[in-house]
């Protein structure tokens, strides 16, 4: 596998800092998720498969083992440091500050651990006025920017519909966390990686970035419809709706006529995407007024007749029930250590010669402390041991 022979220190919690490891883990490494207390708080958000088991826990999980001890002992601060003197990757999301407070400064790191990627993950960075502080998804979307373009005139901002500033942070953590790893294979060295949720959502505003810095002006909520493209959202049809991005001009011709509304043909306001785009509200009106004169079977026939995009919008369940989800695999079912069976989403690509694959199911909180113990050399080690934690339920 990819990174077959990497091992991954997950000091993560909740989603953000989980989520990179167990990518990470679908690719081959050995990942060693490290808990304390009751463990991953997402274990015990409901729904759960069981108990310790949350469903949220189960999607950024897998593919890791546990262990289970106090770090605020000495002997769980040995097994740490055995821990990552043994792995190629350390990832933390603890609130700027605290592993500094552990003893992991900078310095530290390059002096005891030269050979280390340390991935640092924080919600607004950890520097500037709000480096110190912690912060949750929802309001690093408000701060970011994203909420503020999210919805329409009529609803105000409106979060995302999932923990986006939480997966966009794991995502560019794995992304710094593989480039230093390459660079470590030309100079033998690690190095510290920082990234925040904040700076990954920030980074991902793209086209509404640039319609700013281009413009000076401030993008504005357009609800379901492109900011800049149009027709390109979801339109009403006479018995539900469909989405429809008519966005070539030859596309735009034959769209015309079978709205019967041959006349945008010839009008300047639409007469090529340029011109749509500036007036993109005009053209919203008019295509919103023909679009309910037919069935959404209507409109089905003829976007596919003539492979213009379109489609619906499912549910979560219709979505992983979908045909086309079964066919790319986008299920995956595992076997937990209980016997309870989880279902979460499949790996979000495909190797042809080396393809990710389920070797662990998400972990019940320290189920693999032995054997990990074991193999630093720790087993039977007296500190140690009394820094082991087991779950009082």
């Amino acid at each position: 596998m990819p990174l077959s022979g990497i091992r991954v220190i997950d000091l993560g919690r909740v989603i953000a800092g989980p989520l990179g490891p167990m990518l990470l883990g679908d690719m081959g490494a050995d990942v060693i998720k490290v808990e304390s207390g009751q463990g991953d708080m997402l274990r015990q958000q409901a729904p759960s498969f069981s108990p310790g088991m949350g469903g949220y826990f189960t999607t950024a999980n897998r593919n890791k083992r546990s262990v289970h001890v106090d770090l605020r002992k000495p002997g769980g601060d040995k097994l740490l440091r055995a821990l990552m003197a043994s792995a190629d990757v350390v990832v933390e999301n603890f609130r700027p500050g605290i592993f500094d407070e552990m003893g992991f400064t900078d310095e530290v790191l390059a002096r005891d651990f030269p050979h280390l990627v340390v991935a640092r993950l924080s919600a607004f960075g950890d520097v500037g006025p709000m480096g110190h502080r912690s912060g949750v998804d929802q309001l690093v979307q408000g701060y970011s920017g994203l909420m503020a373009i999210t919805g329409s005139e009529e609803t105000g901002p409106i979060r995302s519909g999932v923990a986006i500033s939480d997966v966009l942070g794991g995502l560019c953590n794995t992304i710094g966390i593989l480039g230093a790893l390459m660079e470590k294979g030309q100079s033998g060295r690690g190095q510290v990686v920082r990234t925040s949720l904040l700076e990954a959502t920030m980074s991902m505003l793209t086209v509404q970035a640039g319609r700013y810095f281009a413009s000076g002006q401030d993008p504005m909520p357009e609800g379901n419809h492109h900011p800049a493209s149009a027709p390109y959202g979801l339109f009403k049809t006479s018995d539900g709706q469909i989405q429809i991005m008519v966005a070539r001009n030859a596309d735009f011709r034959l769209f015309a006529d079978f709205c019967g509304r041959p006349e945008w043909k010839d009008d300047p306001r639409f007469a090529n995407a340029g011109a749509r785009s500036i007036n993109k509200y005009d053209m919203r009106a008019v295509v919103a007024e023909a679009m309910v004169e037919k069935t959404t079977e209507d409109w089905l026939d003829f976007f596919i007749d003539n492979d213009i995009p379109h489609g619906p919008v499912l549910s979560i369940q219709e979505a992983f029930e979908s045909e086309q989800a079964k066919v790319l695999g986008m299920t995956v079912a595992m076997t937990a250590g209980d016997g309870v069976e989880i279902k979460s989403p499949r790996f979000p690509w495909r190797f042809n010669r080396t393809p990710a694959q389920v070797r662990y199911p998400p972990p019940s909180v320290g189920e693999h402390t032995e054997e990990i113990l074991a193999e630093v050399g720790l087993g039977d080690d007296p500190e140690v041991r009394a820094a082991l934690l087991e779950l009082k339920t």
